[in-house]
């Protein structure tokens, strides 16, 4: 059966889908105490090559969903949203405000199908411990080379208008390692 590609209508098939997709549940007991469950992927967010994240999302009792990845500045909502237009001293303006779920089962549900939606069906976001590794190395090896001015390491002379910054391209994406 192709769980990613079937509807998810229990927190029982959403919690068979973490199971199979290695997502796990890292909640502490005072996190669960107050309503809260985090879960971590097994995959990894890199801002920096020396620093990878785990994606960590969080579900609360008060009926939000939020990303809470460490690298993030400050957590924040993947909850849908909807338009309010409000009429206050005769000024009329739209504010948008995030629907909540109220319901433990809907808020994993919810989650569940997001994950899968936004970094299952899009590879560009899985990176593996090897590619951290390489590119780890990679960046190594660049800042290794900056200060070096009179040779590359396969023994070429290179010129100061030779110098560019040093790329990756993974999935399509550029990376610059300077």
């Amino acid at each position: 059966m192709d769980y990613l590609s079937t509807e998810i209508r229990s927190a029982r098939d959403a919690m068979t889908i973490f199971k199979i997709l290695g997502i796990k549940d890292i909640t502490t007991d005072r996190q669960r105490k107050n309503g809260t469950t985090v879960y971590e992927l097994p995959i990894k967010c890199m801002w920096h090559p020396n620093y990878p994240y785990p994606l960590r999302f969080a579900t609360y009792e008060s009926g939000y969903i939020r990303n809470v990845t460490d690298s993030n500045s400050s957590p924040y909502q993947i909850n849908k949203t909807k338009k309010v237009s409000t009429r206050t001293s005769g000024y009329a303006y739209d504010t948008i405000e995030r629907i909540l779920i109220h319901s433990w089962e809907d808020r994993l549900i919810y989650l569940a199908k997001f994950i899968i939606k936004n970094y299952y069906r899009k590879p560009t976001y899985l990176i593996s411990d090897w590619t951290i590794e390489t590119i780890k190395s990679q960046y190594k090896q660049a800042l290794e080379l900056r200060n070096q001015t009179d040779k590359l390491p396969f023994g070429d002379e290179i010129h100061e208008t030779d110098r560019h910054d040093i790329q990756v391209i993974i999935n399509g994406h550029r990376y610059s390692l300077s």
